[in-house]
């Protein structure tokens, strides 16, 4: 079949902050092809809604794929599934991604229709099962683990089993060098690691991923490494170098290859107290840019969030990445029952801290 996979259109900070190139969806799109199938993508975060009804008339896929990892794209997916479905009705259109897995249900009934089945959890293992009962047996497509339907929803999802069977098919993507972060321009995406061991509670990593932590080989990650043209690149882990022998495998092969990019990466502070010398390491390959979770600046903001790490680590840990001589951004969560005394306090010490300080309001969402 052909399978027209598609990435929804830029958020505000997309415009301005960061553009990334859509890897989960390049990941769906490769183990799609490794199916058997005929796949394009399109991305509108750098293309428009007439490229892709022009790709709908010209091409005629059999599928549309919709990636939605994001809630404020939720409304978007939905019109776009339904003036696609207003004008090719014989198209079959399956949604899936992070947020998505938490709202599925009230996504379709939302879509009144308009969207065929969801996926739930990781769409690799469950693209190419799914692909073979739109084809064959669509009466029993609700048994493909984590499917949704209107009328009914299949087993659990299924974790990839090796990250390394899996591929993105990068040579899909039309525009590679409009995607970047920060100054990092052009930037690609690579995943080193999947998966979270934490459970903070502001974050939804360990109830998608069930707390599970895979890595990829080292061999694999350098090969996709040579593979990417852009100088800049993006470790898209949720806490880089969790475990250090995988780190250092990592970075002494990319070494050995002399691979010269700039990167940027996201950790914890106990991580990178634990694993200094992976991080020195990664300086020394040129890791420019590192953001840390730090979430509080009071022991009682760091329970309350669960972060399982004490106020002392986290400052001896943002002092550790000042010697390193990199760009260090970090992020604190508000909390609705701050009053004015309090944001003045956080206020006048992001002022004195040397570290770019992103401050995120503590929001309830789904997951």
């Amino acid at each position: 079949m052909k399978i027209l996979a598609v990435h929804p259109g830029p958020l505000m900070y997309t415009k301005i902050f960061l553009r990334l190139e859509p890897l989960g969806l390049e990941l769906v799109a490769g183990a799609a092809r490794q199916a058997g199938h005929e796949v394009r993508l399109i991305d509108l975060q750098v293309e428009t809604q007439q490229d892709y009804f022009r790709m709908l008339k010209d091409w005629s896929p059999d599928v549309v794929a919709l990636s939605c990892n994001y809630l404020p794209n939720v409304p978007e997916i939905i019109d776009l599934a339904k003036m696609t479905k207003a004008s090719f009705p014989k198209i079959f259109i399956v949604a899936g991604g992070h947020s998505l897995s938490f709202v599925a249900r009230e996504v379709l009934e939302h879509a009144q229709g308009a969207i065929d089945a969801i996926v739930k959890g990781e769409g690799e293992p469950a693209i190419g099962p799914l692909l073979a009962a739109i084809e064959h047996d669509r009466l029993n497509m609700d048994r493909v683990p984590g499917v949704v339907t209107l009328d009914a929803e299949g087993p659990p999802p299924e974790f990839v089993k090796s990250l390394d069977a899996v591929r993105p098919a990068r040579d899909l993507l039309r525009h590679r060098r409009k995607y970047f972060l920060g100054v990092l321009d052009p930037c690609a995406s690579i995943e080193l690691t999947r998966g979270c061991p934490w459970d903070c509670s502001f974050c939804s990593a360990w109830t998608f991923y069930g707390r599970s932590y895979r890595p990829v080989s080292p061999e694999t990650v350098v090969e996709d490494l040579e593979s990417v043209r852009e100088p800049g690149v993006f470790l898209v882990d949720d806490v880089a170098f969790i475990q250090a022998e995988h780190g250092m495998a990592i970075g002494e092969a990319i070494a050995r290859r002399g691979i010269k990019k700039s990167y940027y990466l996201e950790t914890r502070g106990d991580v990178l107290l634990r694993n200094k010398e992976v991080f020195r390491l990664w300086k020394r390959l040129g890791m420019e840019y590192m953001f840390i979770g730090v979430e509080a600046i009071d022991q009682e903001g760091l329970i309350q969030h669960r972060k399982r790490i004490s106020l002392s680590k986290n400052f001896e840990a943002l002092e550790f990445a000042r010697s390193l001589g990199i760009k260090v951004a970090i992020n604190i969560i508000a909390d609705p029952t701050w009053d004015r005394d309090r944001f003045e306090t956080v206020r006048q010490w992001c002022l004195e801290v040397p570290e770019i300080v992103n401050i995120s309001v503590n929001t309830p969402y789904p997951g």
